[in-house]
């Protein structure tokens, strides 16, 4: 080998030995989290808050009672088979109680989602209705006041009519 393959491959080596060194960082890390039994405890309450983990529980504590009860039996039983139907039966229905309750969920969702398109929309016509109902009392207030300001050029150009003829006639007596 010469030089650069050498030295290419201890480069190699020495970054495998430290991520094997932090790997082994983290494993010992984990192990030693799973080594205190309060902390299993703690994260196995908080999973098996959840109802299909509580199923499951149910269901591979049956297992276990009808291992046990195979085992007691005498040495020379056969040894019982796991119904694979049975289990793929069970986990079909975890599956369907799951889709269902999901499906469930979603429509509940979906209703809400009308209800508040339908609010949104009864919001929408009301401010509508408001605004149209300011915006007619504010045209018949401009128009009542454009009407009251015509009629007032009217008197006063009447009145200034009215000044000038009586200018003129004075001025020319």
């Amino acid at each position: 080998m010469d030089n650069n393959a050498v030295s290419t491959k201890s480069r190699v080596d020495q970054s495998a030995g430290s991520l094997s060194r932090e790997n082994c960082g983290l494993e010992h890390l984990a192990a030693e989290w799973q080594k205190n039994e309060l902390n299993k405890k703690m994260v196995r309450e908080d999973m098996m808050k959840q109802e299909v983990l509580q199923r499951l529980d149910r269901i591979t504590e049956s297992i276990n009672a009808d291992c046990r009860k195979t085992t007691v039996g005498s040495d020379h039983a056969p040894v019982s088979r796991l119904n694979w139907d049975e289990l793929y039966e069970t986990s079909a229905n975890v599956m369907d109680l799951y889709t269902k309750e999901v499906d469930d969920c979603l429509a509940e969702l979906d209703k809400f989602y009308r209800k508040q398109y339908l609010w949104q929309e009864a919001a929408f016509t009301i401010d509508s209705h408001r605004g149209a109902a300011r915006i007619g009392v504010s045209e018949s207030w401009v128009v009542n006041k454009e009407t009251h300001l015509e009629y007032m050029r009217q008197e006063l150009s009447s009145s200034a009519r009215v000044i000038k003829k009586t200018l003129e006639e004075l001025s020319r007596k």
